[in-house]
């Protein structure tokens, strides 16, 4: 009698036979994993991403608060009396002040006076606001009020603190110690300068240069 069970062709199993349940789902379960992995990996870049992003939002929230700050510590901008124009910022009065105060100059100078007065006049800035830092005597978290004045005849600049004591006045130059310095600069690049105690306390010290008019392109070739 011969068997019910038959191998087809010549003698080699049947399909059905051949399939392995085993390998088929090992070959399952690693295209899960590596499908796991993939979705691991989108997930941590997601993350990434979101991280990033606040990231940014917080530093452009903070950017924004910095300009606003900046806007308050702006004060009278703009024309004054005389036809003249008048900006004034608010800094911290720490070692930074300096360097801020040299671009408020900057700022509101630019091109419109000559490379020279525009040099003398941010080395003024510098050296008021470097002596209201070092002799004003004011606690940390104190500011200072710089400002510039342009008119058509001169360039002011003043500095203003809440310091009150002390005697404002050129000193003997300590060349060995590198002191006394300031004031002696301002006294030989300003045009005029001087001090004045603020009645609601304070001091204000000032300089004034003379704004030269600009050269024309064709005057310095011509110079030159």
């Amino acid at each position: 009698m011969q068997s019910d069970h038959k191998s087809a062709g010549n003698g080699r199993p049947s399909a059905v036979e051949s399939s392995n349940p085993s390998s088929e789902l090992d070959r399952l379960g690693a295209m899960c994993r590596r499908q796991a992995h993939a979705i691991e990996a989108l997930s941590d870049a997601v993350s990434s991403l979101r991280r990033g992003a606040r990231a940014l939002k917080a530093e452009n929230a903070e950017l924004r608060a910095d300009s606003d700050r900046v806007r308050r510590r702006r004060g009278a901008g703009g024309r004054v009396n005389g036809g003249g124009e008048r900006i004034e910022v608010r800094l911290a009065l720490d070692a930074q002040a300096p360097a801020a105060a040299r671009d408020v100059v900057a700022d509101c100078l630019g091109e419109r006076v000559p490379a020279s007065v525009f040099h003398d006049a941010r080395l003024l800035m510098s050296e008021l606001v470097t002596n209201s830092v070092c002799h004003s005597g004011m606690p940390a978290g104190a500011e200072l009020v710089v400002s510039v004045y342009l008119t058509p005849r001169i360039v002011r600049l003043d500095v203003a603190d809440g310091g009150g004591n002390g005697t404002i006045a050129p000193q003997r130059p300590d060349a060995e110690n590198g002191g006394g310095f300031g004031l002696n600069l301002v006294e030989a690049l300003s045009e005029r300068w001087g001090m004045e105690r603020v009645a609601r306390g304070g001091t204000r010290v000032w300089a004034q240069l003379a704004r030269a008019p600009m050269t024309a392109p064709e005057d310095r070739e011509a110079i030159a």
